[in-house]
């Protein structure tokens, strides 16, 4: 148990001597707020010192019980602030939830944007590539004309050689029958020319079905404008062979 101070203070022009647990200090300030308090009233009234004591104790009393109504106002108001900022600091809880789970759809919207628009860009891209390779195809295309155009004009100028041969062979073929007496003298060089003329329809009929076969690589390169530009163009007798058709055509013709 704390030891009891003495404090000697004045009230009103008269010395108390105050026993406490409290600090002195603490004694004297309530003694000089008490002997405020009595000068206040006593400049007022010339009322003895026991009623100025009493006006005084009733003035504190007042001011303690505006304190201790303000004080529980206070606590009433204070209360009533810490259940709205638990009402508010529910809802921001909410709020800040709602906003993460927003930020986490267009976090996942933006990634999925991202890579619809690399498909996109991939996709464009490769359009870009199709529509090059398309256009380089239609100038091979372009290019190959000319040639087919003359491979065309060599094949009707073939096929008019051709006819013109079968003709002349059955030119050959009604004289051979006119001159039937001097078929058995001549019958060795028939067997020459014929053989001849074989091997010339041989070659015509190969000549056909290799001009066949031309037709149908061109028109498949047309198709696929990536294939070579040469397909189909070794198909074409050379030189040396159509001399060589010539001249089998010209012995039999002799």
């Amino acid at each position: 148990m704390s030891e009891k101070k003495s404090v000697t203070v004045t009230i009103y022009g008269n010395e108390y001597t105050l026993k406490g647990e409290a600090d002195p200090n603490y004694i004297a300030e309530l003694a000089k707020f008490v002997d405020n308090k009595m000068a206040e009233i006593g400049k007022k009234s010339s009322a003895p010192a026991a009623k100025v004591a009493i006006l005084a104790s009733m003035n504190i009393a007042d001011e303690l019980h505006r304190l201790e109504k303000a004080k529980a106002e206070n606590i009433k108001l204070i209360e009533t602030l810490e259940k709205s900022i638990m009402e508010m600091k529910k809802s921001a809880d909410g709020s800040l939830k709602h906003t993460m789970e927003m930020k986490e759809q267009v976090d996942k919207f933006k990634a999925e944007g991202a890579e619809t628009r690399k498909k996109v860009e991939d996709a464009l891209a490769e359009a870009a590539r199709a529509k090059k390779d398309l256009e380089e195809a239609n100038k091979r295309a372009a290019s190959f004309q000319p040639e087919i155009e003359k491979l065309k004009k060599d094949l009707q100028a073939a096929q008019q050689r051709s006819e013109e041969m079968a003709k002349e062979t059955d030119r050959l073929k009604d004289e051979l029958q006119k001159a039937k007496p001097q078929l058995d003298e001549m019958k060795e060089d028939m067997d020459a020319a014929e053989t001849l003329n074989d091997e010339a329809q041989a070659e015509i009929k190969d000549l056909k079905a290799k001009i066949q076969h031309m037709d149908a690589e061109l028109a498949k390169a047309k198709q696929s404008p990536a294939a070579p530009a040469q397909a189909g163009l070794n198909f074409l007798p050379t030189e040396e062979k159509l001399s060589a058709l010539f001249r089998k055509i010209d012995a039999i013709l002799e």
